[in-house]
């Protein structure tokens, strides 16, 4: 049965991969994306009950210091004037609060925690941790580019893979929640495809796209 890319819907030369756990993985040439099989993804309940076990605590210092990774090269960007969104904040969410002590207002949004997905357009989007977790990317960035207003920036936090001769003893894949894994080029693809433009990025972890504007 051919196989398809869940995030650029190629199917020509699709490779399997061997990675870490009892999981089926695949490569796509054409946008770099790695993705885990559709027959191995977990059920919402199992997802649920795993990100429940993460250890995402706001008062945790070696946290804090996780998320500024994302937080601190965003900030020349976006001003305490704009709406903003952390999308996929989790059971307990923390970005926004943090972004909040520096005068930002930011909201949440979590498709298996909640809350639902708040009404209105945004200046700025923050997804830490998240890109990894979706099982259909396509539908999650129609979602996004059409929640944010032009110009708007989009702060992407997932470590990006180097390459799929060295993906089978990856740490990253050891989750297995984690079932897409993203390169530069697949931000590339994505910038393409969804009209974005790529302002920052700091090569292994942290991307900041910024969505043109109707006349660019």
């Amino acid at each position: 049965m051919a196989r398809s890319c869940p995030l650029c819907n190629n199917s020509i030369a699709i490779s399997p991969l061997k990675g870490p756990l009892n999981r089926h993985y695949f490569h796509c040439p054409v946008c770099d994306l790695i993705f885990v099989s559709s027959d191995d993804l977990l059920t919402v309940d199992g997802e649920k009950e795993r990100y429940e076990k993460h250890e995402n605590d706001i008062n945790d210092a070696g946290y804090v210091n996780f998320l500024n990774q994302a937080m601190d090269p965003a900030l020349p960007f976006i001003n305490t004037g704009m709406r903003g969104l952390d999308f996929g904040s989790g059971p307990g969410p923390a970005l926004s609060t943090l972004l909040g002590k520096r005068g930002f207002d930011c909201q949440d949004y979590d498709p298996v925690f909640g809350p639902s997905f708040p009404e209105g357009l945004f200046d700025f989007i923050f997804s830490t941790e998240a890109f990894e977790h979706f099982h259909d990317p396509v539908k999650e960035m129609n979602l996004i580019h059409d929640r944010l207003n032009p110009g708007g920036f989009l702060v992407i936090m997932t470590m990006w893979h180097s390459g799929p001769e060295k993906f089978l003893n990856w740490f990253y894949a050891r989750d297995d929640t984690h079932v897409l894994f993203f390169s530069f080029r697949s931000f590339e693809y994505i910038a393409r495809r969804w009209g974005f433009e790529i302002v920052w990025d700091d090569g292994k972890r942290v991307i900041i796209l910024q969505k043109k504007k109707r006349n660019e």
